[in-house]
């Protein structure tokens, strides 16, 4: 039987249960999670939900469930926060990191009755304006985890003075925070603080092993081993949560064996776990010191439940990417598949598959690997995304999967980004794993704990030069500079002006064409949010007359994605809408985009406008003028540019080409016009005679 997949929370995302956390405060976390077969889904669903939450969208019904199924309630914390939003329609949860701080706040709200329950939209040491919730009856959490996070004077007496504000919504308002970060303005508003007790981590731990379905057999035997309960004396609720979590995936391997071990093996194992089984590996390296076990370690690992033929077709080729030469042999010299399989004690199961039966395992040997070899750390990544791209789907992108997971709790528990760099550079360049790639960057970004490291990791490898040499030390790969472009896109919902400053420096830091591509492709993609308009219109003002290649190539790819989107009605949502004059800024864009000559994109943003003034003819004057004002170096400079000229020229017998001896139509008609209004505007060109022809 195959191991059962383990779906778990990020190790990072407070909305634990049993009123738990694991946040920017806690230390050494680690979460138990097998990924057998997901296809893809697993890190994308994950990040999308994160992205919705930071965003401020309603948390889901099934969301909030989940969090607080385990969660143990406390009558007097209850009474009391029900008491301050009753008195304030504001109260202060400050409480040290993975006491369930988070989790209270959700139980509390819902205890309110709200219709809806958010978070807060708010990029990192952003200002709050709480006058600024216009939703009605709704239940606000102001997320200030943090522990970087900084509070201004006179946040405290805002909390207060929106009270009326959030009584009119029939709305409330929960901040979950760290006493050092409330400590500075607490004298502001100290009627609204409640300092959070956690619940005792043992309590936290049955309830835990009490959700499981179905139910743990031996329960009260677990709860009562000193193995366990030892370690979690004085331990946050978080620790609790985490060993449950270890308990739980423990048991459901258990249970999918022929040969289930009993409790006193289980325990042994969970306990092993719980301390990423690095004394397990390190007895097994010092005493198997064959580099080829020692790859077949790996690579099961990796592909952990991949047919065995595969692991050991793959661990060979591992021997190979790390160095090694392999030996050679005849006939049946040297151990097979069954055997080196006991070796590194996982299990070879009826279907030919081989698999670790122990909570936590496959990853801890990767983590091992990267801890004990960090000069093969790109060799081991380079093979990932070979094997990961080569191998059947139902094989390759778990083994994405499981890496992406690893690679950014490695990132928070080491505080240490060599290891995701380093991935996401190799699968960014390999075509089949760039949206990997992006999904590891998103995912280290959007973590309570991790995020702001690495969006300021990001930053670096924005402003750092390009270079085509995978592990240059200094300098940033354009692959990887191409798969950051995308993960910003992304990110974008849940911090915009973060995103785009990273986006502006990865276009003021390259002179790759792929790369102000990408960053064009970001920059489209943030435009659907309205608050970010104007300053995306500044940027590529400026971008558009740049004197540097790359900025106007990013400005020209960012103009032609946006000049070829339509409002519902077919019009483009860059045209003047009362079919006036021409959109300055859209004039400004055209002639950027047309200084590039004529491409593929420049003729799909030519088409929809010209389709639009054959079919709207109320902006039809609109759209020629745009193009005629076009040629012109500037509103200011009236240098007619013959370049920009053929450019439309090009654009426009694209649009319509001419055929010989066929009858004039609309849209001949109104191809012929545009190319004689551009001759026209030539001031160099010679004047039509009367008795020309006229194409009306």
């Amino acid at each position: 039987m195959g191991s059962p997949p383990h779906r778990d929370i990020r190790p990072s995302d407070d909305g634990g249960a049993a009123g738990t956390e694991t946040g920017p405060h806690t230390p050494g976390a680690s979460a138990v999670q097998n990924v057998s077969t997901n296809y893809g889904t697993v890190v994308a669903v994950q990040n999308v939900t994160d992205i919705q939450r930071l965003r401020g969208t309603p948390l889901p019904d099934h969301w909030i469930e989940s969090r607080l199924r385990p969660y143990l309630p406390d009558g007097e914390t209850t009474k009391a926060i029900d008491a301050l939003l009753v008195a304030y329609r504001v109260a202060v949860i400050h409480a040290g990191a993975g006491t369930g701080r988070y989790t209270t706040a959700l139980h509390t709200l819902i205890h309110q009755s709200v219709k809806a329950i958010r978070q807060v939209r708010r990029e990192p040491s952003e200002g709050v304006d709480l006058e600024g919730l216009r939703d009605e009856d709704t239940g606000w959490i102001l997320d200030l985890r943090d522990e970087e996070e900084t509070l201004r004077p006179g946040f405290g007496f805002h909390l207060r003075e929106v009270e009326d504000h959030l009584r009119t919504m029939r709305s409330f308002v929960v901040v979950v925070t760290h006493p050092d970060t409330w400590a500075p303005v607490a004298g502001e508003a100290t009627e609204l603080a409640h300092p959070l007790a956690p619940p005792d981590a043992l309590s936290v731990l049955r309830a835990h092993l009490q959700c499981r379905q179905p139910p743990i057999a031996e329960l009260d035997r677990w709860l009562a081993t000193d193995a366990i309960t030892q370690p979690l004396n004085r331990a946050a609720p978080a620790e609790a949560a985490r060993w449950a979590r270890i308990i739980t995936t423990a048991i459901d391997l258990n249970d999918s064996t022929a040969e289930p071990k009993d409790l006193t093996d289980l325990v042994e194992a969970v306990v092993q776990s719980a301390r990423n089984w690095r004394r397990t590996l390190c007895i097994w390296h010092t005493d198997n010191t064959n580099s080829a076990h020692r790859n077949y370690l790996l690579a099961a690992a990796a592909l952990d439940g991949a047919p065995a033929a595969t692991v050991y077709q793959a661990h060979t080729v591992l021997g190979e990417a790390l160095g090694d030469t392999p030996q050679p042999t005849q006939g049946q010299h040297g151990p097979g598949i069954i055997e080196l399989t006991s070796r590194i004690g996982a299990e070879l199961g009826n279907d030919d598959r081989i698999r670790f039966l122990k909570p936590g395992y496959a990853e801890a040997v990767v983590d091992y690997f990267w801890v004990d070899r960090p000069h093969h750390v790109a060799a081991f990544t380079r093979w990932t995304a070979e094997q990961a791209a080569t191998l059947h789907p139902d094989l390759g992108v778990p083994l994405a999967e499981r890496v992406t997971q690893w690679a950014t709790r490695y990132a928070l528990s080491k505080q240490t980004f060599t290891v995701l760099r380093a991935i996401a550079t190799h699968w960014a360049k390999s075509r089949h794993l760039q949206q990997h790639a992006q999904e590891l960057l998103v995912a280290a970004a959007v973590d309570p704990a991790a995020g702001k490291r690495a969006r300021e990791q990001y930053l670096a490898w924005a402003k750092a030069p390009d270079t085509d040499e995978l592990t240059h030390p200094r300098h940033t790969p354009v692959v990887l500079k191409q798969v950051l472009a995308g993960a910003l896109a992304q990110l974008g919902p849940a911090y915009p002006r973060i995103v785009l400053k990273r986006l502006s420096e990865l276009a003021a830091n390259t002179t790759d064409t792929a790369v102000a591509n990408a960053v064009g492709d970001a920059l489209t993609d943030l435009w659907d949010q309205p608050a970010l308009q104007n300053t995306i219109r500044a940027t590529l003002t400026t971008w558009f007359t740049a004197a540097q290649h790359h900025y106007t190539a990013t400005a020209r790819r960012a103009f032609l994605h946006l000049a070829d989107r339509t409002a519902p009605d077919g019009t483009p949502l860059l045209l003047a809408r009362d079919g006036s004059r021409p959109d300055a800024w859209a004039l400004a864009g055209w002639r950027c985009a047309l200084d590039d000559g004529a491409t593929t994109h420049l003729q799909g943003a030519f088409n929809t406008w010209l389709n639009t003034a054959l079919s709207h003819p109320r902006l039809q004057s609109a759209v020629m003028e745009t193009f005629t004002e076009a040629v012109f170096c500037s509103d200011t400079d009236r240098t007619y540019l013959a370049p920009r000229f053929l450019a439309l020229n090009h654009a426009a017998y694209g649009w319509e080409p001419a055929r010989a001896a066929a009858q004039p139509t609309e849209r001949t008609q109104l191809r012929d016009a545009l190319v004689i209004a551009l001759r026209e505007a030539d001031p160099t060109a010679p004047a039509r005679l009367d008795h020309a022809p006229d194409t009306q």
